[in-house]
């Protein structure tokens, strides 16, 4: 490389690259840097969570990604819809393509089809600070306490109204808009709900992947240094949620997608109200089936935070605040975890600043893309 040559504008937060060298005075001088092909095909498997614009070749957010359906896509459809207008809520996409300069995801092939959500039984409490609540599933929410499923431990809610009200407010603005379109009435509606508890022995969040409620340890919440990380943090688990909720009979029968929905099979069989990991590496006891669901997730989760208006370069940070048990008093000890390495390679891929210059300026967390 030559001082001006452009491809050194390509080293920034989330680049993959191979470097070639030797070590002079314990220190790696590189004698060549090659990059990751940005040409390469991505495939897979997610829910379509918005239309990002209308048109002959329209575009979703699906799998995390912007997702672009060229005429010369191979594309098909599947359950209850139809054509490329019928795509909604309880959509989920079949894609394979690669991402142009500006990270869309050019598909070459788009398979779409419908789930059938189940209407979750309802099971009716009561908040104690004024904001009406109708717990799903097994939830049961009395005098300030909460629990998710029955034998479960009875956590308590701060009454903290701002804190709440906060919560409740960045939580909501996550939710697809797919979703928040659905009428209350519909089966496929998630009544989705974000509380903060009290518990210092809790390092992870709650989520019933029917009914929506999220319940979200306050002192993790703290850790959060702005409304852009706690919006990264609240996105984890609405992915989550979104994520389970499309894992149903008629996908697993749908041959073009079976190979793929194996490996969330496991997954889908976990608890309806458990506690999720904030980093699932190991939640699972296959580690690459473990590794394919939290990449998923983390993808999902900033899409819904770029969405929302959010920036999702902090992401990457909010996680690695979060994962811990205890902050250590010296923060540059505190690593990356293997999810925020990831996202550093999604974000380069497809949330890439304006310039190199903007990157310099705001290192770490440079300007979402709009």
């Amino acid at each position: 490389m030559s001082p001006d040559d452009p491809l050194r504008s390509e080293l920034r937060p989330g680049a993959y690259v191979w470097v070639l060298g030797k070590r002079q005075n314990k220190k790696p001088i590189a004698d060549a840097v090659l990059f990751r092909d940005r040409n390469q095909q991505v495939g897979g498997l997610g829910p379509v969570n918005a239309l990002v614009s209308q048109g002959a070749e329209p575009v979703f957010r699906a799998d995390g990604y912007t997702i672009q359906i060229p005429a010369s896509a191979a594309t098909s459809f599947h359950g209850d819809v139809h054509n490329l207008h019928e795509i909604g809520a309880n959509t989920w996409l079949h894609y394979k393509g690669k991402l142009d300069s500006h990270g869309v995801l050019q598909a070459s092939v788009a398979d779409f089809v419908s789930t059938k959500p189940k209407r979750v039984k309802i099971v009716n409490g009561v908040e104690n600070f004024g904001i009406s609540l109708v717990p799903p599933d097994f939830t049961q929410h009395v005098a300030g306490r909460v629990k998710l499923g029955r034998g479960r431990t009875w956590h308590a809610i701060p009454a903290d109204r701002a804190l709440q009200d906060r919560f409740q407010r960045i939580g909501m603005k996550l939710v697809p808009s797919f979703q928040r379109s659905l009428p209350d009435d519909d089966p496929g509606k998630i009544k989705f709900r974000f509380l903060a508890i009290e518990d210092e022995k809790l390092h992870s969040f709650f989520c019933s992947s029917r009914g929506g409620l999220i319940l979200y340890p306050s002192h993790l919440v703290e850790r959060m240094q702005n409304d852009d990380q706690l919006a990264a943090a609240l996105a984890i688990p609405v992915a989550v949620v979104l994520q389970r909720q499309g894992i149903s009979k008629e996908m697993r029968q749908w041959p073009a997608v079976r190979d793929q929905l194996s490996t969330l099979g496991l997954y889908a069989a976990m608890p309806l109200a458990a506690s999720v990991p904030l980093d699932l590496m190991g939640a699972l006891p296959d580690r690459q089936i473990s590794r394919r669901m939290e990449q998923q997730v983390g993808r999902i989760a900033l899409s819904l935070t770029a969405d929302a208006g959010y920036d999702p370069w902090q992401a990457p940070e909010a996680y690695r605040l979060l994962a811990p048990k205890e902050l250590p008093k010296d923060m540059a000890n505190l690593k990356y975890t293997d999810l925020s390495e990831y996202l550093l390679g999604i974000l380069n891929l497809a949330y890439r600043p304006a310039s190199a210059a903007e990157t310099k300026d705001a290192v770490g967390s440079p300007a979402p893309a709009k």
